[in-house]
């Protein structure tokens, strides 16, 4: 519906609006057709140039009337100008934009569009139109003609006061003759997928990429800083063109291309991540500051904020693009050290021990990050940990006792990194001995016929997980010397172990050692029934024994000598010797090797009985003994 008034009426001479035409093209050339100047025909309409340039309600009305602009026209004409809504902010395509992004000193244009306006017209004037999409700083080039319209390469004119720059028809007027003659003519240039994507969506609103999710000022910036960044990463010319492109690349498929693309950028020579502010200086100066209060850009800062949680070792309480981190997500070597005041070396190897890294990590110390909430409790105990001195100490044992308890697995230091200096938790040794202080008897200064477990372990060589597995089944009581401190004052009573059972296994190979036995007779009692199995086993050369003729029946036979019997046990074990020699019961034994993987030993693929090779079954025995 055409505007109209019964006081205003339209002029007689006036023109149809180009294609993406501006409002101050369309009032210049309004001005030409009636034979007069931008700022004479505001005076004729009885407004001011001023006001038709700020787009006074009533100046535009006026002029809307007076050249017979429909509504939908004059609205579309507005749409390409770009309509103040507040503070630096403009409505340019119902996309809102910054001023900034749609008004500049610098004036732009396609020299080719201009001058096939102005051929073969009497007065040119009339015709030219400047078109909406040049005032976009996204727009590059002209599609139609691929003429750039980059302002450093040739701008039409410049000038900083608004009434003077859009004059459109006074600076045509002085440029004609250049503009004629081919002086702003530049080289063509290929419009990239961005160029269409951008002059799609100013002219149809159309989008079919992920970015018709965002705001067109905020996706036409992300690609820039995007493409910028990914160029420098890359140590490539920061060509605004080329940065464009390369941006949109990623940012049109969406999020995860975004998060690949950071990536890229992020991504270190030794497989760590840059942590530094300076590994996205223009996209965080952006998101974070430039544009820190624009929420059109919340979408891209999001992508990236959440990315950069995942990478990088940020403290809690530190800001994140405008958002303060709750908690520590990730933790590098460096900020652990720092945190915790213990030398990167010692964490580095307390975190490899326990999965955080792999044992081949070469990345720097800065870049090597883990899961900070996974080994938040490691890294809280490693300070409390203390070297041997303290622990035995802390526990009242004597250096010799200490080592044996390890080595029997009964106490276990928190690493086995050799390295490490301080492997004991004081908690392992003090739940232990009170363990056995709560079962021990009070023994008066002196009481004759009792020996600590050390002791035990070097008269009769039962080792001290052994004679600590009988005290906790209560095979062996215990006792607690007054005089002595801790662990070294835990006895047991002499007559109680040598009337053991858990010398039974020692003394039948001590027998066995001085005389012979009949093979056969040995695999019966250490639960080998199967016929031939254990005579293959020897047979095959992998346990000694003497081929005998019997005296009586003159059958030849296997015999065993005590050094093959003590062969036999240096090199293998079965579920009887260990039920004999920790009082497990075997179910216990078997589902342990079952669980490990540990099978019974095999001779040309088939095995031979219930025999176990004693080095793939020891660690598990230690684990199963503590």
């Amino acid at each position: 519906m055409r505007r109209s008034s019964p006081l205003i009426e339209t002029l007689p001479l006036a023109v149809e609006p180009s294609e993406r035409e501006t409002l101050p093209s369309f009032f210049s050339r309004m001005a030409a057709i009636n034979g007069t100047d931008a700022t004479g025909f505001a005076l004729d309409l009885g407004v001011s140039f001023k006001r038709i340039l700020n787009q006074e309600q009533e100046a535009i009305d006026i002029f809307a009337t007076r050249s017979g602009l429909a509504p939908d026209q004059l609205a579309t004409m507005l749409s390409w100008t770009g309509e103040r809504i507040g503070g630096v902010r403009m409505k340019f395509r119902g996309e809102v934009f910054v001023s900034r992004a749609v008004r500049n000193p610098i004036i732009r244009g396609c020299p080719h569009c201009l001058r096939e306006a102005a051929e073969k017209q009497a007065f040119p004037l009339r015709h030219m139109a400047m078109a909406g999409d040049w005032l976009c700083r996204g727009v590059d080039v002209c599609l139609r003609h691929c003429h750039p319209l980059m302002p450093l390469l040739m701008p039409l004119w410049e000038s900083s006061r608004l009434v003077n720059r859009d004059d459109v028809g006074a600076r045509l007027d002085e440029i004609l003759p250049d503009l004629q003659a081919g002086k702003f003519d530049c080289d063509l240039i290929e419009p990239s997928a961005y160029d269409v994507w951008l002059d799609r969506r100013l002219s149809q609103g159309k989008d079919k990429t992920w970015l018709a999710t965002q705001p067109l000022f905020a996706a036409m910036t992300f690609c820039a800083l995007l493409g910028r960044e990914l160029l420098r990463a890359q140590e490539l010319e920061a060509d605004d063109r080329a940065a464009k492109a390369k941006g949109f690349d990623a940012a049109s498929r969406g999020p995860e291309t975004i998060t690949c693309a950071l990536d890229r950028i992020l991504q270190a020579g030794d497989g760590g991540y840059f942590g530094s502010k300076q590994a996205l200086p223009m996209l965080l100066e952006a998101l974070g500051r430039l544009y820190r209060s624009d929420d059109s850009f919340d979408g891209f800062r999001d992508i990236v904020r959440r990315h950069l949680l995942r990478i990088w070792p940020v403290e809690a309480g530190d800001e994140v693009l405008g958002q303060t981190v709750p908690e520590r997500r990730l933790h590098s070597l460096a900020s652990a050290s720092r945190e915790t005041g213990v030398g990167k070396s010692v964490l580095n190897g307390f975190l490899t021990e326990a999965g955080a890294f792999p044992p081949d990590d070469t990345r720097a110390d800065a870049r090597k990050t883990f899961d900070a909430k996974k080994y938040k409790p490691l890294l809280e105990e490693i300070p409390t940990l203390v070297g041997p001195f303290a622990m035995r100490k802390a526990m009242g044992a004597t250096l010799v006792e200490l080592k044996s308890l390890e080595a029997d697995g009964v106490l276990s230091p928190r690493t086995k990194v050799a390295t490490i200096k301080s492997p004991w938790r004081v908690s392992d040794g003090l739940f232990l001995l009170e363990e056995l202080e709560r079962k021990a008897i009070l023994l008066e200064a002196g009481t004759p016929g009792w020996e600590t477990i050390r002791h035990v372990h070097k008269r009769v060589g039962l080792s001290v997980g052994q004679v600590i597995a009988a005290i906790r089944d209560g095979r062996l009581r215990v006792g607690k010397r007054a005089e002595a401190f801790g662990y070294h004052g835990l006895v047991v009573n002499v007559a109680e172990v040598d009337q053991s059972e858990l010398l039974r296994p020692r003394e039948q190979k001590m027998a066995a050692m001085e005389g012979e036995i009949n093979a056969a007779a040995f695999a019966r009692s250490i639960g080998v029934r199967e016929k031939g199995a254990f005579q293959a086993l020897i047979e095959g050369g992998h346990t000694p024994a003497m081929e005998v003729l019997h005296p009586v029946t003159k059958r030849s036979q296997w015999r065993m000598s005590g050094a093959d019997i003590a062969a036999f046990y240096d090199k293998f074990t079965t579920p009887t010797v260990i039920v004999k020699e920790t009082g497990l019961h075997r179910n216990t034994i078997l589902a342990a090797f079952a669980a490990h993987g540990i099978e019974a030993f095999r001779l040309n693929g088939v095995a031979v009985g219930p025999i176990y090779l004693l080095k793939e079954v020891a660690p598990v025995l230690n684990t199963l003994k503590s």
